[in-house]
């Protein structure tokens, strides 16, 4: 049998791209196939509104990136091919209120805690504590990201030893909720922590999330939060063109419609079109686990266990909400010139606010008192807009299903002015004439767009404990292999989970390894 490719992978996302890049470094000719026009999955970005306007579609701030090590290593090579980082070194994320002067999260540790501090000092020392912390746990923090997961005893039978570890241990194991009350005081610090907590779409009362405090919270310092030029499709253009410079190709407007499974292992894939590609040595998939294992394998092939797995496989009931707006002028805040400079704002309101959204959210209801996310990136890269205008992201999170017989397509409209008189609130200047256009996009329209993100959930699958870490996607394939051989897996359905950060490489580390290529150490 001749083999076409060393390697095919389904799906063009930047994860996708990642993994081949490397494979590709390695010297495996490696074949990325991707459904749409263009690569990128959940790191596109389109003129939707007018034209030369510039908007990230889903992925749009690039902090955890920053910490894979094996992208930053592969990110000279990158530039070469068009990729360029833009960071927010001062005025990182705003948060603003209209009771006091707002909250500014700044590169700068001290800085913010000043700002924080405004409220109270209290707060800003348990801040710093945190901060300070993660310095401690930092080379543990990227193994444990950028590697298979260890099994669910690993930490806490190293924690356990000690009473400063079982101490560290319980918070790890709180609710957001539980953890922001124990550690903060003042009502308008615990919002503005709430709600940075709350951004992998998990829920406030959601149990064993506590530590993404203590990596949240220090990471937007230590790595910075960053943009492309041009907008987040430049990440995975650069990746593409990377791997083609390697040997590699990269198929646009290829829909798989088949895995070839020949003897257990996998041998290829068939496109819609009915050409069949072989690979010689192995088969990702950056697809979702239901895309992956109940649509395109062949009924018989897979262990009915696994399936009753696959199909139980959760990605919540949390979609995206998102406005995309053309505007003439960026947002002038209330709170002045230095939360206007800000890039990226989060309005959070009361905890009991937060705590009323994810109940509207529960009740499938389209939340009354909308948190939003903010983002106007063309301030800190002209490129996105025509000279002098603007881009602007209004996010909040909604329930992917309504209740009832309503549909988001019934209500979109209506809702975008819920969304804009909260942004109006903290605003002077967000009135009509300001907004040239806008574009909506709700958990339909999403998942229309990329059928990976199922229920308009961004993150590849709910974050669960029952979901993450050894247990993602399902339990005894968490080191991105298959039940098939030579079927491996990569993308947010996979340990780390959602947000752009690369995690390519872990799987293409564990293929290399596969293949007598890399050592068992140079895996972590």
């Amino acid at each position: 049998m001749s083999y076409d490719y060393d390697v095919i992978i389904a799906g063009g996302g930047h994860n996708a791209l990642a993994c081949a890049a490397m494979l590709c470094e390695a010297g495996i000719k490696t074949l990325v196939v991707e459904r749409n026009a263009s690569v990128g999955g959940g790191a596109i970005t389109c003129d939707v509104t007018l034209p030369g306007f510039k908007h990230d579609l889903f992925g749009s701030s690039h902090v955890w990136i920053h910490a894979n090590p094996d992208f930053k290593r592969m990110e000279p090579e990158l530039e070469k091919h068009g990729l360029k980082y833009l960071y927010a070194e001062n005025h990182i994320t705003g948060h603003p209120n209209l009771d006091g002067p707002g909250i500014i999260v700044n590169k700068d540790v001290d800085i913010t805690c000043d700002s924080i501090a405004q409220y109270s000092k209290k707060d800003a020392q348990r801040y710093r504590e945190i901060y300070d912390g993660f310095v401690e746990i930092k080379d543990g923090f990227i193994k444990a990201m950028f590697s298979p997961p260890a099994p669910p005893s690993f930490m806490p039978s190293a924690m356990e030893r000690s009473s400063a570890g079982l101490s560290m241990l319980r918070n790890y194991n709180l609710s957001a909720k539980a953890f922001v009350h124990e550690n903060f005081e003042d009502p308008q610090v615990q919002s503005f922590i709430l709600g940075w907590a709350m951004a992998p779409q998990i829920t406030p009362d959601q149990e064993a999330v506590g530590q993404n405090f203590y990596i949240m919270v220090p990471g937007i310092h230590i790595y910075g939060q960053a943009i492309p030029e041009g907008g987040s499709q430049m990440l995975p253009n650069a990746l593409a063109s990377y791997v083609e410079a390697l040997g590699g190709k990269v198929m646009t407007n290829s829909t798989v419609s088949k895995f070839i499974i020949h003897g257990g292992e996998a041998k290829g894939i068939r496109l819609q079109s009915g050409e069949e590609i072989l690979a010689g040595k192995a088969l990702v998939t950056a697809l979702d686990p239901k895309q992956s294992f109940v649509k395109l394998i062949d009924d018989g092939i897979l262990d009915s266990k696994f399936l009753a797995l696959i199909n139980g496989y959760s990605f919540g009931n949390i979609g995206v909400y998102r406005l995309h707006c053309a505007i003439n002028d960026a947002p002038r805040y209330l709170n002045g010139e230095v939360m206007s400079k800000t890039y990226f704002q989060r309005i959070f309101y009361s905890m009991e606010d937060t705590q009323q959204h994810y109940a509207d959210i529960a009740m499938g209801v389209a939340p009354r008192n909308p948190f939003l996310w903010i983002a106007c990136w063309s301030l800190l890269d002209p490129t996105r807009a025509p000279d002098g205008k603007h881009t602007l992201i209004i996010d909040t999170f909604v329930p992917n299903k309504l209740s009832g017989e309503k549909k988001w397509e019934d209500i979109k409209q209506s809702y975008a002015e819920v969304v804009l008189s909260k942004l109006r609130e903290h605003t002077s200047n967000m009135g009509d004439d300001n907004i040239l256009d806008y574009y909506i996009d709700t958990p339909e329209t999403i998942e229309r767009r990329n059928i990976c993100l199922i229920g308009g959930s961004t993150t590849g699958g709910d974050r669960t404990l029952a979901q993450s870490g050894y247990f993602r996607p399902v339990p005894g394939y968490a080191e991105y292999r298959s039940p098939i051989k030579n079927l491996y897996m990569t993308g947010p359905s996979c340990h780390p989970g959602g947000g752009i950060s690369a995690m390519g490489t872990i799987t293409a580390k564990v293929m290399l390894q596969d293949f007598g290529m890399l050592d068992e150490d140079d895996l972590l």
